[in-house]
């Protein structure tokens, strides 16, 4: 039976640059850094002479971990810059947040382009959140979301 989910992963092309964005920018904790090499990666990810740099990353409040692989072999291929939301396999992050228009400022600020301005949710999803979409260093496509402090459905 599944009972939850243990974490998001993300491949990066520079870890340093995610983490001025995932720590730095969307003030997530870092809760490990390791490279990671040797037969058990080759067999999991099934190339050979994989080696890769692995950081986990926690919010303030969450039991969900983001964790960011950087593969040093092999290199992989960069993002589509041409990809959008509707293709298929195209992921999205989405990081609740309080107060969405003081990290949407911050994040304009460190150069972060969003897609659009914060903007108010239909009730489709939860009457009165707001929510915002904005690019990471390597393309994905990230949301912030803010919801009213008493809404519970959903979790």
């Amino acid at each position: 039976m599944t009972f939850g989910i243990h974490h998001t992963c993300l491949t990066v092309s520079d870890m340093d640059k995610s983490l001025r964005f995932y720590r730095d920018g969307l003030g997530l904790t870092v809760v490990q850094d390791v490279e990671e090499q040797g037969e058990r990666l080759s067999r999991e990810t099934e190339m050979e002479g994989a080696h890769n740099r692995l950081v986990w990353l926690k919010t303030t409040q969450g039991n969900t971990l983001v964790e960011l692989l950087q593969y040093i072999h092999p290199v992989g291929k960069p993002f589509p810059a041409d990809a959008r939301c509707c293709d298929v396999g195209m992921p999205h992050i989405s990081f609740l947040v309080s107060d969405i228009e003081e990290t949407y400022r911050d994040l304009c600020a460190m150069g972060v382009r969003f897609t659009a301005p914060p903007m108010a949710c239909d009730n489709s999803t939860f009457e009165g959140a707001k929510t915002a979409y904005c690019y990471d260093p390597d393309g994905i496509y990230v949301e912030l979301f803010q919801i009213p402090v008493d809404t519970t459905r959903f979790y």
